[in-house]
């Protein structure tokens, strides 16, 4: 891939819990965070999900459902994609789990609310996070695939399934190869 504009990390290791923060430079100065938290699944796999959001140092938290709207949108996501890589070299055969935190059901209901766009049938801000990122994949998956399997979660059969780009998912697991 091209080279990209990203901002500088660094890394924060506690328990399940693996963080990258960093600071979002556009029309004001924004702490950010790329967090891996570790789980297991029922059948006992570990995986590990990928959230991101500003970050309170206070509280130690991540707030994932704001959009900061600074004015650096490209250069956060590319920021986010690049601890990809960064991840699975320190935490090789673990997957990660990617589900926006607008593809609830909640979301939606909450969403509708307070909603200034007053959808009727679809709420047009659902989703909108993991389109983001199957839109990336979606456009490099080849060369993605190199490095990297794909499984998006097909909402109808309640399974993930072999990733197969321009299909709809509501949640992608990636793997190192």
């Amino acid at each position: 891939m091209k080279e990209i504009d990203i901002y500088e990390t660094s890394l924060s290791v506690e328990n399940a819990i693996v963080q990258y923060l960093f600071e979002s430079a556009g029309q004001r100065k924004v702490i950010k965070a790329v967090q891996y938290l570790g789980f297991e699944t029922k059948s006992g796999q570990k995986l590990y999900n990928l959230g991101f959001g500003d970050y309170d140092f206070e509280s130690k938290s991540i707030s994932d459902n704001e959009n900061t709207n600074n004015g650096d949108m490209r250069t956060v996501f590319n920021t986010v994609l690049n601890t990809v890589p960064k991840f699975f070299k320190d935490n090789p055969g673990f997957p990660i789990y990617i589900q926006g935190s607008d593809s609830s059901h909640l979301f939606e209901e909450e969403c509708r609310s307070s909603c200034s766009k007053k959808c009727t049938d679809i709420c047009k801000n659902k989703d909108r996070r993991i389109r983001t990122y199957t839109y990336f994949v979606n456009k490099h998956f080849e060369e993605l695939s190199k490095e990297y399997i794909f499984f998006g979660f097909d909402e109808a059969k309640k399974t993930f399934v072999r990733y197969v780009p321009k299909n709809k998912y509501i949640a992608v697991l990636v793997y190192k190869k």
